[in-house]
């Protein structure tokens, strides 16, 4: 991979550990300024940073820093532990290094990209003992790099797309320049708010915007974050050239996932899928403490009408 970076004008910095372009200013995306240097303070006086480190969990004090910090993140990767070893990965959007310490950690090569140069300095020190994990400070748009990967992370990025890709449509262009990077057979692993996910219709507000409703009613404008429901969603793949998908329900959301129910979990007739959906909604940390309904009430009976998948929280 180092070669790759270097024959594309990227160079390492020795003092900050990670590999950029003497042309790259990073942009402002963040937490905030209190937060973040908080994490990177955390992560920096950590002598475990490990996904299941307990110092790091004490540091796990608000909703940022429990969505940087949990061992719940790397929950999401388990259902794919076994084809990590080894493999190649593009980690696109890296944050604060929660995935990209798990994909490490599991004996993958790891590219992890990050636009943000704190949050690239984060994933670095939480990185900082796995030689497999390589930290770059770019934007997705700028990237170059002849390598391809076995499999590419768009794990909470896509929605940004309208921000950080230009063009017209920039949410395809998005996926069509994620997937020049993957070899032959590999495969592109994304995570993202459901548009129809049963907690909005409950009440709670849009990740993004922090308003009810709004996602529901497609009140996105193109400089916001978008989500997609699971047709669309599919539909898009597709004209990106990414044929064959296959959809997983994280529960309650992707960000921190208790239970991970796969298409043939809800095809299973032996199988009682709403348990472990009913159950997820008390993990919920951003549901609000008053909804339209009891979710746990209304799980069983959107799974018994196959609609478990197109109304999970995340896709």
């Amino acid at each position: 991979m180092k070669s790759s970076l270097e024959k594309y004008g990227y160079q390492f910095n020795t003092d900050l550990g990670i590999w950029i372009t003497r042309e790259y200013e990073g942009f402002a995306y963040s937490d905030g300024d209190e937060v973040e240097q908080r994490i990177a303070r955390a992560v920096k006086s950590a002598s475990d940073v490990s996904v299941l480190s307990t110092e790091l969990k004490k540091h796990c004090i608000d909703w940022p820093s429990i969505y940087h910090l949990s061992s719940r993140r790397s929950n999401l990767m388990r259902p794919f532990h076994h084809l990590l070893k080894s493999a190649d990965i593009l980690e696109i959007g890296a944050g604060c290094g929660a995935i990209t310490r798990y994909l490490g950690e599991s004996g993958a090569n790891v590219l992890a990209l990050e636009g943000s140069t704190r949050r690239a300095l984060i994933t670095r020190t939480r990185t900082r003992d796995l030689e497999n994990v390589i930290v770059v400070n770019d934007a997705f748009d700028d990237f170059k790099c002849d390598k391809k990967f076995d499999f590419i992370t768009l794990i909470g990025v896509l929605e940004y797309a309208g921000i950080f890709t230009s063009g017209d449509q920039p949410h395809l262009q998005m996926l069509k320049r994620a997937r020049k990077f993957l070899k032959p057979g590999g495969q592109l692993i994304l995570a993202i708010e459901n548009q129809l996910g049963l907690k909005y219709f409950a009440g709670a507000p849009e990740d993004h915007i922090g308003q009810p409703m709004y996602g529901l009613e497609n009140r996105y404008r193109s400089n916001q974050p978008q989500t997609f429901g699971r047709k669309s969603l599919q539909d898009l793949l597709k004209a990106a050239g990414l044929s064959f998908t296959k959809f997983f329900a994280p529960y309650p959301d992707y960000k921190l996932p208790v239970s991970i129910i796969t298409e043939e979990g809800f095809a299973n007739t032996q199988f009682d899928e709403s348990a472990l959906a009913s159950q997820s909604v008390r993990f919920d940390l951003q549901m609000p403490s008053l909804s339209n309904f009891a979710l746990e009430s209304v799980y069983p009976e959107i799974i018994r009408n196959n609609l478990g998948l197109d109304m999970a929280n995340s896709i």
